[in-house]
């Protein structure tokens, strides 16, 4: 009886160990013929002035290493992400400074910072420090 009953174990057993089927490849998707519109900075700079406004704030740096990002923080409590990564890389140095700054406001959010920053996109034209 035992016997029968080990067979009989086995017999169910072995199919289940071992797979039987073939493995599934997915084919690989063709790339899109056209990217995302990347505009530079120069051409937004020369689309013309009716998005620039003045802020006057502090330069924030929020995130943990390795990913930092800047943005601007203005007297009201507003947070605006910095684009492009060129113009965050000079906004670094001038964190803890009290600066008025002329910005163009970019109608569609740009960058790391854009994901978490709910103030805007900002394109950094010009600023003073004022302390």
């Amino acid at each position: 009886m035992k016997s029968i009953f080990f067979l009989l174990f086995f017999v169910f057993i072995i199919p289940n160990v071992f797979s039987f089927g073939r493995k599934e490849v997915k084919k690989p998707e063709p790339l899109p013929a056209a990217g995302p519109d990347i505009v530079s900075p120069a051409e937004q700079v020369n689309a013309g002035t009716e998005n620039m406004i003045k802020l006057t704030g502090r330069v924030q740096i929020y995130g943990s290493e390795p990913h930092t990002f800047v943005g601007i923080e203005d007297e009201k409590g507003t947070e605006y992400a910095v684009y492009p990564p060129e113009q965050e890389k000079i906004l670094r140095e001038l964190q803890g400074h009290l600066i008025e700054f002329t910005v163009i406001l970019l109608d569609k959010p740009q960058g790391y910072g854009s994901l978490f920053l709910k103030g805007g996109t900002v394109t950094p034209v010009k600023w003073e420090i004022l302390r």
